[in-house]
């Protein structure tokens, strides 16, 4: 049975830098998870918030992983769930985490069109709405 997933965006060389040591450590752009002490997530209803925030200027390439939240637990990697901006609560995830295809099942490729990032279709990846 597959658990509930939470979302992470990436630059794509920073995902391909971290795959090479198996690996991710980034906590979103520019930060390591060293100094935040956490990897950003989403879910996917936060997802164009995020495409079209802080990453909406961004000029090269991003990468979409899905994120399995067992996966996280049974490494120990804790997912807290802090508040928003008047939107519920968002997910950080609180250690630098494998990049084996249990923990991230899916890395999707995004789109741009008409200048804005396209949120893909991620329906079957049970990521949490």
């Amino acid at each position: 049975m597959v658990g509930h997933r939470v979302l992470h965006v990436a630059f794509s060389d920073d995902w391909e830098a971290c795959e090479r040591f198996g690996e991710y450590n980034v906590a979103t752009r520019n930060t390591l998870y060293e100094v935040a002490g956490f990897v950003h997530a989403t879910t996917l209803s936060g997802l164009p918030s995020v495409l079209h925030g802080p990453y909406s200027d961004a000029s090269i390439p991003l990468v979409l992983a899905v994120i399995d939240e067992g996966s996280l637990a049974d490494e120990g990697i804790e997912v807290a769930w802090v508040p928003a901006d008047g939107a519920g609560a968002v997910p950080r995830i609180l250690g630098a985490f494998p990049m084996d295809e249990r923990t991230v099942p899916a890395v999707v490729e995004l789109g741009r069109a008409d200048g804005r990032w396209v949120v893909p279709d991620l329906s079957g990846f049970s990521v949490r709405p």
